[in-house]
């Protein structure tokens, strides 16, 4: 599946406009994506930072700047919140800014520092100076609710959305298994020991490139003992008596409450 610049059949594709980890869309009783007007202008006013089509998705995804301006009746909205929503053209668009993220990331060869182009046949980035080919990359990273009894394990993190609970979660390492890996960070973040991890789902995470991976685990042994460098707080609570949770349209927020990926 290759990706192009070609935009003249934006009357038949979804439009992506992206500002960051937001989506431009209008909303009225619906949400709606922008219009091949409003993509045209963002091209004529030099704010599109970078384009590309993949014509077999049927979509063109843009990323303009910070300070583009945008017309009456429209509004960035994050893209976990569209998840929140499942508006029906979530995956695609979690596709598109993944995409976006990676072509920004690889701009020039780390062989021979060479500008990338894109290939003309797959999903890839390729030197045309030393031949080195670039395909797009995931960050595989779990994320886990543990359970003791009636309770669940919920942390307070405290360098990022420090102001509401969430599970436990990271990245997976060379050579270990996902599960591997779970019970590696609830050791290490928790101080306690996990059994039964049970997979739940998945789901694209494009801020900017994870794959996150739910599991469930129960708690095994140990008492906690929080990692201070990461954890404000890390309690056991009561399904009827929960703390401030992440959004709606998170991962987490799934696992917590139950709601499907």
């Amino acid at each position: 599946m290759a990706m192009t610049n070609i935009s003249h059949s934006a009357d038949t594709h979804s439009l992506f406009i992206f500002k960051g980890n937001s989506l431009l869309v209008e909303v009225s009783e619906n949400i709606v994506l922008p219009t091949k007007s409003i993509y045209e202008k963002f091209l004529e006013y030099h704010v599109a930072s970078d384009w590309f089509a993949e014509p077999e998705q049927k979509y063109i995804a843009m990323s303009v700047e910070e300070d583009a301006a945008i017309p009456p009746r429209y509004r960035w909205m994050f893209l976990r919140e569209l998840i929140a929503y499942r508006f029906p053209e979530t995956i695609i668009a979690s596709r598109a800014l993944a995409l976006l993220n990676w072509r920004k990331k690889y701009r020039f060869c780390g062989k021979c520092g060479q500008q990338l182009h894109d290939a003309s046949d797959e999903t890839a980035r390729v030197c045309i100076h030393c031949g080195s080919i670039f395909y797009p990359a995931l960050s595989p990273a779990m994320i886990v609710l543990v359970q003791r009894e009636d309770k669940i394990l919920l942390a307070r993190h405290k360098h990022r959305n420090t102001d509401i609970f969430t599970c436990l979660a990271g990245y997976i390492e060379a050579g270990e298994s996902v599960e591997h890996c779970v019970s590696r960070e609830v050791m290490e973040e928790a101080g306690i020991t996990v059994r039964d991890i049970r997979y739940v789902g998945s789901r694209s995470w494009p801020f900017p490139d994870q794959l996150m991976l739910a599991f469930t685990a129960h708690w095994e042994s140990g008492e906690l003992s929080p990692e201070t460098s990461e954890i404000n707080e890390l309690r056991w609570f009561p399904r009827d008596n929960l703390p401030p949770l992440p959004p709606i349209g998170s991962v987490a927020r799934a696992l917590i409450t139950g709601e499907k990926l």
